[in-house]
């Protein structure tokens, strides 16, 4: 939730008041990284640096009296911490409210609720043997069963990272002209046929200024309306549902609104994992595959891709963050040339990073 509510104070706070929301919000996700090294754990105390610097403008507006607050003098130790015990996954302040379950709450379910303190004390006595006991049995495994039960692990980590999709399509065999209408995206049978155009070889390829005109081998795709992957160890949050992200690409149905989500798509090669360089953003329209048997008997060609597309109509991405927010704006682009293409191209579903989380500011 926190990280909408810097949205929200843009243009209603002073900023000076966003910079420092937005430097506590920047230190709060550095800390949560899964590795470290010198390069982020600068990142992490430029955050504080520039929070401890901006902080006085909540005392001066009277939000603030002080920030003698625990968790505020903790965030001085972070730096330290990680450097010593490891990244803060291994520990946080949630363990003293385990050890509260742990220590009063379950002991005190397993008395009798009278004389209730030497009771809970032998229970956690033999709690404590209990754990002794396992550890010793462990120790002695062999290295053959740990390096058994590590793979495990690992395949069961890995199994539902990527992409993933349902089994059948949500709507089959979809005209085109009903995709284009349905789906808001007027320009996609214009894209359809540049993408289809890269797949011929270069004697057989239609120049670019003749390719809108050129005949499609088929006039049905099959349709998906969502489709769900991975997130990072940050963005376990999103959806109600640990480390899955699920992105639509649904029409509208009656008097409901249509859900075409904005997504971040690697562009090229020099995409990294964090910020944006070599990523775009643009609208999702339409998920789809193509068809695998043209009209009645005909094989598609043996080139053609046999996994899911997708088709996204690009926005238009600020150059540079802003200056207090360092967040990016982003605005609908103009056509491409008389005939009222939108920029767009259909990618593969594995290029879609991230459901892109934007504010509207009027």
């Amino acid at each position: 939730m926190a990280r909408i509510l810097l949205g929200c104070i843009m243009g209603k706070a002073p900023s000076q008041v966003i910079v420092c929301y937005r430097a506590l919000l920047d230190f709060i996700y550095v800390a949560q990284y899964p590795t470290h090294d010198d390069s982020t754990l600068q990142y992490l105390t430029n955050a504080l640096d520039e929070f401890h610097a901006n902080k006085d403008i909540l005392v001066d507006l009277g939000i603030r009296n002080h920030f003698n607050i625990p968790k505020f003098h903790s965030m001085l130790h972070y730096e330290e911490c990680i450097r010593n015990s490891r990244t803060t996954d291994n520990y946080n302040t949630e363990m003293f409210e385990r050890f509260h379950i742990d220590y009063a709450k379950e002991a005190w379910r397993a008395s009798n609720f009278r004389n209730e303190l030497p009771q809970m004390t032998q229970w956690l006595s033999r709690q404590e043997k209990i754990v002794m006991f396992q550890s010793y049995i462990s120790h002695y495994q062999s290295e053959e069963e740990r390096e058994e039960e590590v793979q495990e692990a690992v395949d069961g980590r890995n199994q539902d990272v990527g992409v993933v999709t349902a089994k059948r399509p949500a709507a089959p065999s979809q005209t085109l002209s009903n995709i284009q209408t349905k789906h808001g995206c007027p320009s996609f049978s214009y894209h359809l046929r540049i993408f289809l155009n890269k797949f011929l070889t270069r004697g057989d390829s239609i120049p670019r200024t003749q390719v809108g005109n050129a005949f499609l081998p088929f006039d049905k795709l099959d349709v998906w309306h969502s489709f769900k992957f991975s997130l990072d160890t940050l963005g376990n949050d999103i959806d109600g549902q640990k480390g899955i992200d699920l992105v639509r690409a649904q029409p509208g149905r009656g008097k409901s609104p249509g859900r075409f989500d904005v997504v971040v798509v690697t562009h090229n090669d020099g995409a990294e994992s964090t910020g944006l360089h070599g990523m775009k953003v643009g609208r999702l329209r339409l998920i789809f595959r193509l068809p695998e048997v043209i009209g009645l008997y005909n094989e598609a060609p043996s080139v053609w891709p046999k996994h899911h597309f997708a088709y996204v109509e690009w926005l238009t991405l600020s150059r540079s963050p802003g200056a207090h927010h360092n967040m990016y704006s982003v605005t609908k682009p103009l056509p491409l040339d008389t005939t009222g293409h939108l920029p767009g191209d259909i990618v593969p579903l594995s290029t879609v990073r991230h459901k892109y989380a934007y504010q509207t500011l009027w």
